[in-house]
This record gives structure tokens, C-alpha cells and sequence, in this order.
């Protein structure tokens, strides 16, 4: 969303990316665990708010950064309704499906299964 944000032409929205080598157990490092008490992907810290703030889980972020930019969330109720009925669906729903599936896939693969 950062990218799009600066597409967008909103000042602020630079960033820094860290690679976090999950086969390495980075994400359990205490540096990571102070951004993201659950040791998951994706966190951000940030820094330009005194003291710093972290945002974790996917849905928190998408909507701290629009908040924070005021951006991509309508201000009409109804319209801010929708947008917050389709965000959460895909918190809650869309990912959890992709994840089974893999989980299938693995499982299929383990017991020799076609």
C-alpha cells in the first residue's frame, strides 16, 4: 500500500523494507517480537510518530496507513460500510482458504496421495 500511496503523491509515505529470514527464525528475533508480539509477517514501525508505533496483522496496517493518509477509505458511510465489509471478508476469509488449500497440497504430498 506504500507504493501506492506514493503513486498517489503523498508525502510521507517513503519507507524502508527489512528482509526477515523466516527459514532463519528472524521473526523470533526480540527486535521483531517488539514490532509483532506474534513473531508473523507482515509488521511495521513508524518512526515518524514520536516514540514510534508499531501496526501488526494485514487488516490493522491497511487501515493505519489510510487513516494515517487519508486514502482508499471513503468518507460516505455507506460507502466506508462496503469498503469495511470487503476488507474484513478478505481478512478473515480469503487468505484462510488459499491456506488450506497449501495445507491440502502439503498433505497430499507427505501421504503419496494423487
Amino acid at each position: 500500500m506504500l507504493e501506492e500511496l506514493l503513486a498517489l503523491g503523498h508525502s510521507g509515505a517513503e519507507y524502508d523494507a527489512w528482509l526477515c529470514r523466516i527459514r532463519d527464525g528472524e521473526q523470533f528475533s526480540s527486535g521483531f517480537v517488539e514490532i509483532n508480539p506474534n513473531s508473523k509477517i507482515p509488521a511495521l514501525l513508524d518512526r515518524s510518530v514520536q516514540g514510534g508505533q508499531r501496526v501488526f496483522e494485514s487488516g490493522a496496517i491497511l487501515l493505519y496507513l489510510a487513516e494515517k493518509f487519508g486514502a482508499f477509505i471513503p468518507e460516505d458511510p455507506i460507502e466506508k460500510t462496503e469498503c469495511m465489509s470487503w476488507l474484513f471478508w478478505q481478512m478473515a476469509s480469503a487468505f484462510s482458504w488459499g491456506g488450506l488449500g497449501i495445507f491440502m497440497h502439503m498433505l497430499q504430498q507427505s501421504l503419496n496421495i494423487r
